[in-house]
Protein backbone atom coordinates (compact mmCIF):
# COMPACT_ATOMS: atom_id res chain seq x y z
CA UNK A 1 0.00 0.00 0.00
CA UNK A 2 1.38 3.36 -1.09
CA UNK A 3 1.66 5.93 1.70
CA UNK A 4 0.67 9.56 0.83
CA UNK A 5 3.36 12.00 1.97
CA UNK A 6 2.35 14.03 5.04
CA UNK A 7 2.90 17.42 3.31
CA UNK A 8 0.36 16.52 0.61
CA UNK A 9 -2.22 15.69 3.30
CA UNK A 10 -1.57 19.03 4.98
CA UNK A 11 -2.01 20.99 1.73
CA UNK A 12 -5.23 19.08 0.99
CA UNK A 13 -6.59 19.76 4.50
CA UNK A 14 -5.92 23.50 4.23
CA UNK A 15 -7.56 23.67 0.77
CA UNK A 16 -10.71 21.85 1.87
CA UNK A 17 -11.01 23.98 5.04
CA UNK A 18 -10.74 27.25 3.11
CA UNK A 19 -13.17 26.01 0.48
CA UNK A 20 -15.92 25.12 2.93
CA UNK A 21 -15.44 28.28 5.06
CA UNK A 22 -15.50 30.58 2.04
CA UNK A 23 -18.60 29.03 0.52
CA UNK A 24 -20.42 28.95 3.84
CA UNK A 25 -19.65 32.66 4.45
CA UNK A 26 -20.46 33.66 0.89
CA UNK A 27 -23.91 32.12 1.18
CA UNK A 28 -24.71 34.15 4.32
CA UNK A 29 -22.85 37.40 3.72
CA UNK A 30 -25.30 39.37 1.58
CA UNK A 31 -28.96 38.38 1.38
CA UNK A 32 -30.65 38.94 -1.95
CA UNK A 33 -33.49 41.49 -1.97
CA UNK A 34 -35.87 43.09 -4.41
CA UNK A 35 -34.55 46.66 -4.44
CA UNK A 36 -37.67 47.85 -6.23
CA UNK A 37 -40.04 46.65 -3.49
CA UNK A 38 -40.93 48.15 -0.10
CA UNK A 39 -38.38 47.62 2.68
CA UNK A 40 -41.07 47.71 5.38
CA UNK A 41 -43.02 44.47 5.52
CA UNK A 42 -44.28 42.11 8.20
CA UNK A 43 -40.95 40.28 8.08
CA UNK A 44 -38.53 43.18 7.54
CA UNK A 45 -38.26 46.51 9.42
CA UNK A 46 -41.82 45.92 10.64
CA UNK A 47 -41.34 48.06 13.78
CA UNK A 48 -40.98 51.29 11.79
CA UNK A 49 -43.78 53.81 11.52
CA UNK A 50 -45.21 53.19 15.00
CA UNK A 51 -44.12 56.40 16.74
CA UNK A 52 -46.15 59.60 17.10
CA UNK A 53 -44.35 61.65 14.43
CA UNK A 54 -43.48 59.84 11.24
CA UNK A 55 -41.17 61.17 8.54
CA UNK A 56 -43.07 60.81 5.27
CA UNK A 57 -40.05 59.61 3.32
CA UNK A 58 -38.30 57.88 6.21
CA UNK A 59 -40.99 55.25 6.75
CA UNK A 60 -42.29 54.94 3.21
CA UNK A 61 -40.82 51.59 2.29
CA UNK A 62 -40.72 52.41 -1.40
CA UNK A 63 -38.65 55.54 -0.86
CA UNK A 64 -35.84 54.03 1.22
CA UNK A 65 -33.47 54.43 -1.70
CA UNK A 66 -33.95 58.21 -1.62
CA UNK A 67 -31.50 58.18 1.28
CA UNK A 68 -30.00 54.69 1.24
CA UNK A 69 -28.40 54.21 -2.16
CA UNK A 70 -28.21 50.61 -3.36
CA UNK A 71 -24.56 49.67 -3.78
CA UNK A 72 -25.32 46.50 -5.74
CA UNK A 73 -28.68 45.82 -7.36
CA UNK A 74 -30.43 42.88 -5.76
CA UNK A 75 -28.19 42.91 -2.68
CA UNK A 76 -28.78 44.30 0.80
CA UNK A 77 -25.81 46.68 0.69
CA UNK A 78 -26.13 50.46 0.70
CA UNK A 79 -24.05 53.63 0.67
CA UNK A 80 -24.72 56.95 2.39
CA UNK A 81 -23.44 60.47 1.61
CA UNK A 82 -20.85 61.82 4.05
CA UNK A 83 -23.20 64.64 5.14
CA UNK A 84 -26.83 64.20 6.09
CA UNK A 85 -27.66 67.53 4.46
CA UNK A 86 -26.89 66.04 1.05
CA UNK A 87 -29.78 63.66 1.66
CA UNK A 88 -32.15 66.16 3.28
CA UNK A 89 -31.69 68.66 0.46
CA UNK A 90 -33.49 66.28 -1.88
CA UNK A 91 -36.79 67.28 -0.25
CA UNK A 92 -36.01 70.32 1.89
CA UNK A 93 -34.41 72.46 -0.80
CA UNK A 94 -35.93 74.35 -3.70
CA UNK A 95 -33.35 72.76 -5.98
CA UNK A 96 -35.22 69.45 -6.06
CA UNK A 97 -38.79 68.15 -6.20
CA UNK A 98 -39.92 65.92 -3.33
CA UNK A 99 -41.78 62.66 -4.08
CA UNK A 100 -45.40 63.42 -4.96
CA UNK A 101 -46.88 60.59 -2.90
CA UNK A 102 -45.64 61.68 0.54
CA UNK A 103 -48.05 63.38 2.93
CA UNK A 104 -47.73 67.15 3.29
CA UNK A 105 -45.24 69.57 1.77
CA UNK A 106 -41.66 69.44 3.13
CA UNK A 107 -40.52 72.83 4.49
CA UNK A 108 -37.77 74.35 2.35
CA UNK A 109 -35.16 74.79 5.09
CA UNK A 110 -32.05 74.45 2.95
CA UNK A 111 -31.57 77.33 0.53
CA UNK A 112 -28.72 75.71 -1.39
CA UNK A 113 -25.28 74.20 -1.05
CA UNK A 114 -23.61 77.62 -0.91
CA UNK A 115 -25.15 78.48 2.46
CA UNK A 116 -22.76 76.06 4.13
CA UNK A 117 -19.67 77.87 2.90
CA UNK A 118 -17.72 80.15 5.24
CA UNK A 119 -17.35 83.90 4.87
CA UNK A 120 -21.01 84.88 4.79
CA UNK A 121 -22.79 87.17 7.21
CA UNK A 122 -25.46 84.64 8.12
CA UNK A 123 -24.69 82.76 11.33
CA UNK A 124 -25.70 79.13 11.53
CA UNK A 125 -26.45 76.77 14.36
CA UNK A 126 -23.34 74.58 14.46
CA UNK A 127 -24.96 71.21 13.58
CA UNK A 128 -26.80 72.84 10.67
CA UNK A 129 -23.66 74.60 9.44
CA UNK A 130 -21.83 71.27 9.40
CA UNK A 131 -24.68 69.56 7.55
CA UNK A 132 -25.43 67.28 10.51
CA UNK A 133 -29.23 67.39 10.40
CA UNK A 134 -29.49 64.09 12.27
CA UNK A 135 -27.81 65.59 15.34
CA UNK A 136 -31.26 66.99 16.20
CA UNK A 137 -33.69 65.17 13.88
CA UNK A 138 -34.46 61.48 13.51
CA UNK A 139 -34.58 60.55 9.83
CA UNK A 140 -37.33 57.96 10.27
CA UNK A 141 -39.70 58.68 13.16
CA UNK A 142 -39.83 60.19 16.62
CA UNK A 143 -41.99 60.63 19.69
CA UNK A 144 -41.18 64.36 19.51
CA UNK A 145 -42.58 66.91 17.06
CA UNK A 146 -40.56 67.79 13.95
CA UNK A 147 -38.90 64.37 14.28
CA UNK A 148 -36.59 65.72 17.01
CA UNK A 149 -34.40 63.35 19.01
CA UNK A 150 -35.41 64.80 22.36
CA UNK A 151 -37.95 67.00 24.08
CA UNK A 152 -38.21 70.63 22.97
CA UNK A 153 -41.17 73.01 23.43
CA UNK A 154 -43.04 73.57 20.20
CA UNK A 155 -45.02 76.66 21.24
CA UNK A 156 -44.19 80.29 21.96
CA UNK A 157 -45.07 79.86 25.64
CA UNK A 158 -44.43 76.84 27.87
CA UNK A 159 -44.54 76.13 31.58
CA UNK A 160 -40.93 75.66 32.56
CA UNK A 161 -39.49 72.26 33.42
CA UNK A 162 -35.99 70.89 32.92
CA UNK A 163 -37.42 67.91 31.07
CA UNK A 164 -38.92 70.19 28.40
CA UNK A 165 -35.48 71.03 26.95
CA UNK A 166 -33.94 67.56 26.82
CA UNK A 167 -32.77 67.97 23.22
CA UNK A 168 -30.62 71.00 24.03
CA UNK A 169 -28.65 69.28 26.80
CA UNK A 170 -26.99 66.95 24.29
CA UNK A 171 -24.70 69.83 23.20
CA UNK A 172 -25.23 72.67 25.67
CA UNK A 173 -23.86 70.99 28.79
CA UNK A 174 -24.38 74.04 31.05
CA UNK A 175 -27.87 74.75 29.79
CA UNK A 176 -29.48 73.48 33.00
CA UNK A 177 -27.64 76.18 34.96
CA UNK A 178 -28.65 78.81 32.42
CA UNK A 179 -32.30 77.96 33.00
CA UNK A 180 -32.23 77.51 36.78
CA UNK A 181 -29.85 80.15 38.20
CA UNK A 182 -31.58 83.53 38.69
CA UNK A 183 -28.22 85.24 39.25
CA UNK A 184 -24.88 84.54 37.56
CA UNK A 185 -21.66 86.24 36.50
CA UNK A 186 -20.41 83.47 34.21
CA UNK A 187 -23.00 80.98 33.01
CA UNK A 188 -24.47 83.22 30.31
CA UNK A 189 -23.56 86.47 28.56
CA UNK A 190 -27.23 87.40 28.38
CA UNK A 191 -27.37 89.15 31.73
CA UNK A 192 -27.95 92.62 33.13
CA UNK A 193 -25.25 92.86 35.77
CA UNK A 194 -25.66 89.47 37.40
CA UNK A 195 -29.37 89.17 36.56
CA UNK A 196 -29.76 86.09 34.35
CA UNK A 197 -32.09 87.21 31.56
CA UNK A 198 -32.49 83.69 30.16
CA UNK A 199 -33.88 82.66 33.53
CA UNK A 200 -36.17 85.72 33.57
CA UNK A 201 -37.65 84.80 30.19
CA UNK A 202 -37.89 81.03 30.42
CA UNK A 203 -38.19 79.88 34.04
CA UNK A 204 -41.83 80.67 34.85
CA UNK A 205 -45.32 79.27 34.50
CA UNK A 206 -45.75 81.15 31.22
CA UNK A 207 -42.17 81.07 30.06
CA UNK A 208 -40.95 82.11 26.62
CA UNK A 209 -39.36 79.18 24.81
CA UNK A 210 -36.12 79.27 22.79
CA UNK A 211 -38.01 79.49 19.51
CA UNK A 212 -39.66 82.73 20.60
CA UNK A 213 -36.44 84.62 19.87
CA UNK A 214 -33.97 82.19 18.27
CA UNK A 215 -33.95 80.44 14.91
CA UNK A 216 -32.83 76.80 15.24
CA UNK A 217 -30.97 76.80 11.90
CA UNK A 218 -29.55 80.23 11.15
CA UNK A 219 -30.03 83.99 11.25
CA UNK A 220 -28.52 87.22 9.93
CA UNK A 221 -28.57 88.48 13.53
CA UNK A 222 -26.02 87.57 16.26
CA UNK A 223 -26.73 84.54 18.45
CA UNK A 224 -29.33 83.19 16.00
CA UNK A 225 -31.81 85.93 16.97
CA UNK A 226 -34.82 86.12 14.67
CA UNK A 227 -35.79 89.21 12.73
CA UNK A 228 -39.39 88.62 13.80
CA UNK A 229 -41.71 85.95 15.18
CA UNK A 230 -45.28 84.86 14.68
CA UNK A 231 -47.67 85.59 17.56
CA UNK A 232 -51.04 84.22 16.58
CA UNK A 233 -51.70 85.72 13.15
CA UNK A 234 -49.39 88.70 13.72
CA UNK A 235 -45.74 88.92 12.67
CA UNK A 236 -43.88 90.87 15.39
CA UNK A 237 -40.38 92.28 14.95
CA UNK A 238 -37.66 91.89 17.60
CA UNK A 239 -35.16 94.59 16.56
CA UNK A 240 -32.24 93.13 18.51
CA UNK A 241 -28.89 94.91 18.54
CA UNK A 242 -25.74 93.47 20.08
CA UNK A 243 -23.13 95.66 21.81
CA UNK A 244 -19.68 94.78 23.16
CA UNK A 245 -20.97 94.46 26.71
CA UNK A 246 -24.65 93.67 26.23
CA UNK A 247 -27.42 94.58 23.84
CA UNK A 248 -30.89 95.94 23.32
CA UNK A 249 -34.18 94.99 21.75
CA UNK A 250 -37.22 96.96 20.75
CA UNK A 251 -39.82 94.30 19.97
CA UNK A 252 -43.38 95.03 19.05
CA UNK A 253 -44.50 93.29 22.24
CA UNK A 254 -42.92 95.72 24.75
CA UNK A 255 -41.01 98.99 25.10
CA UNK A 256 -37.32 99.16 24.08
CA UNK A 257 -34.99 97.79 26.74
CA UNK A 258 -31.21 97.52 27.16
CA UNK A 259 -28.90 95.35 29.21
CA UNK A 260 -25.21 95.48 30.13
CA UNK A 261 -23.13 92.83 31.85
CA UNK A 262 -20.87 95.22 33.77
CA UNK A 263 -22.93 98.41 34.15
CA UNK A 264 -26.51 97.22 34.73
CA UNK A 265 -29.20 99.32 33.07
CA UNK A 266 -32.45 100.07 34.86
CA UNK A 267 -35.52 98.65 33.14
CA UNK A 268 -38.36 101.13 33.24
CA UNK A 269 -41.12 98.76 32.16
CA UNK A 270 -43.17 96.89 34.76
CA UNK A 271 -41.71 93.45 35.52
CA UNK A 272 -41.99 90.78 38.19
CA UNK A 273 -39.62 91.19 41.18
CA UNK A 274 -36.13 89.84 40.48
CA UNK A 275 -34.85 87.00 42.64
CA UNK A 276 -31.52 87.22 44.49
CA UNK A 277 -29.17 90.10 45.21
CA UNK A 278 -27.49 92.48 42.79
CA UNK A 279 -23.74 92.01 42.33
CA UNK A 280 -21.46 94.61 43.90
CA UNK A 281 -19.40 96.98 41.76
CA UNK A 282 -16.27 95.04 42.72
CA UNK A 283 -17.84 91.75 41.59
CA UNK A 284 -18.88 93.28 38.27
CA UNK A 285 -15.36 94.64 37.66
CA UNK A 286 -13.89 91.23 38.42
CA UNK A 287 -16.36 89.51 36.08
CA UNK A 288 -15.26 91.86 33.27
CA UNK A 289 -11.61 90.86 33.82
CA UNK A 290 -12.51 87.16 33.76
CA UNK A 291 -14.59 87.54 30.59
CA UNK A 292 -11.76 89.41 28.84
CA UNK A 293 -9.28 86.66 29.75
CA UNK A 294 -11.64 84.00 28.43
CA UNK A 295 -12.14 85.91 25.19
CA UNK A 296 -8.37 86.35 24.77
CA UNK A 297 -7.74 82.63 25.32
CA UNK A 298 -10.47 81.74 22.85
CA UNK A 299 -9.04 84.03 20.17
CA UNK A 300 -5.50 82.73 20.74
CA UNK A 301 -6.69 79.15 20.43
CA UNK A 302 -8.51 80.05 17.23
CA UNK A 303 -5.45 81.78 15.73
CA UNK A 304 -3.02 78.92 16.42
CA UNK A 305 -5.53 76.27 15.33
CA UNK A 306 -5.60 74.44 18.66
CA UNK A 307 -9.33 74.88 19.09
CA UNK A 308 -12.42 75.76 17.13
CA UNK A 309 -14.22 78.88 18.24
CA UNK A 310 -17.43 77.46 19.56
CA UNK A 311 -19.25 78.89 22.59
CA UNK A 312 -18.41 77.03 25.79
CA UNK A 313 -21.43 78.63 27.36
CA UNK A 314 -24.80 78.84 25.62
CA UNK A 315 -25.43 82.53 24.97
CA UNK A 316 -28.98 82.61 23.63
CA UNK A 317 -29.69 86.31 23.70
CA UNK A 318 -33.38 87.12 23.47
CA UNK A 319 -34.86 90.53 24.24
CA UNK A 320 -35.24 91.75 27.82
CA UNK A 321 -38.49 91.29 29.67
Amino acid sequence: MKIIPIYILLVLAVFLTDYFIFNSYAEQEIPAIDTEASCITSSCHDSMGKKKYVHGVGVNGKHCTKCHKVAQKGEHTFTMPSKAVEICAQCHSGKYIAPSDIKGKPPLIIAGDDIFEEGQETQFHEPFAEGKCTECHDAHESDYYLHLKGSYPGNFYATFSLEAYGLCYNCHKDFRKVLTEPRTLETTAFRNGNLNLHYRHVNKRKGRTCKACHHPHGSDKPKLIKESFMFGIRNLSINFEKTETGGSCAPTCHVPVKYDRYEPIEVLMKTTPAEGEDATDAELRESRKIDLLRMKEKMENKDDGTAVETPDKPEKQSGNQ
